[in-house]
């Protein structure tokens, strides 16, 4: 078996975070799966769902907070005649 030091010198750094990254996930999901009964998890995660609140409740707050968000960023600077070439060119690179 390769030794940790013989890998790395392989690999670039980010490839081996994320490999390290996963291996952490699969053992994380293997111990959790092993130590609980399948059916429990998923009844779990079933009654998960019911207890967050409804699409429309999440949609409806969203829709409202982004209509107050662009109704004060919009509010800052209201047009007055022609811009000014200081203005127009201020995006050109």
């Amino acid at each position: 078996m390769p030794s940790l030091a013989r890998i790395r010198e392989r690999l670039p750094f980010v490839v081996f975070l994320l490999l390290l990254i996963l291996l952490v996930m699969v053992v994380g999901f293997a111990c959790a799966c092993l130590t609980d009964h399948p059916m429990q998890t998923i009844d779990r995660a079933l009654s998960a769902v019911a207890s967050m609140p409804a699409v429309l409740v999440v949609w409806t707050w969203m829709a409202v907070v982004l209509l107050a968000v662009s109704v004060v960023v919009q509010g800052g600077r209201a047009a007055s005649g022609r811009a000014s070439p200081a203005f127009l060119q201020r995006f050109l690179f």
